[in-house]
């Protein structure tokens, strides 16, 4: 009788081609990185933490073009980041009657995107196309921008 065995070595193989692709195509940098270029979309990714009552970005210096905004909620409660193109200072944006949130179609203010509902603890993301400009980004949660969450940003 013979016994026939089989080679281990076409699936060694398959397995050290694998770890080498898999290699290959990792890109060594942390979800948290502030610029990239080159293939995969290029621009600029800026992260966006939102807390009570504050709003930090990872980098200040945003060129025009493709912007990722990876908004993260750091806080307790529910937020939510919009940008506006705008020659407002950022404490200076229209707002209700009440003074509890911006008006969002006022004709001062170019809507640049949003997320909406952070949920503590959650992040989302949106992309942007951006021109060298002033810029506010807020919370317009009632009564967030008014407790000091916006920031103002330029870009080049």
């Amino acid at each position: 009788m013979v016994v026939l065995r089989r080679s281990r070595a076409p699936r060694a193989a398959a397995v050290a081609l694998f770890a080498i692709v898999l290699a290959a195509c990792s890109s060594g940098t942390s979800p948290s990185a502030t610029s990239s270029s080159g293939g995969g979309g290029g621009g600029t990714t800026v992260d966006v933490t939102l807390t009570e009552f504050k709003v930090e970005f990872s980098t200040m210096d945003i060129p025009a073009g493709p912007v990722t905004f990876n908004v993260t909620n750091g806080g307790s409660v529910v937020h939510e980041f919009v940008v506006f193109r705008t020659e407002d200072a950022e404490d200076a944006l229209p707002t209700n009657d009440e003074g509890t949130e911006v008006v969002e179609d006022d004709s001062s203010l170019q809507s640049m995107g949003e997320v909406e509902d952070v949920d503590p603890g959650s992040s989302k993301s949106f992309d942007a196309t951006l021109e060298p400009g002033n810029y506010v980004a807020i919370c317009n949660v009632a009564g967030h921008y008014s407790s000091g969450m916006h920031i103002h940003f330029t870009v080049s």
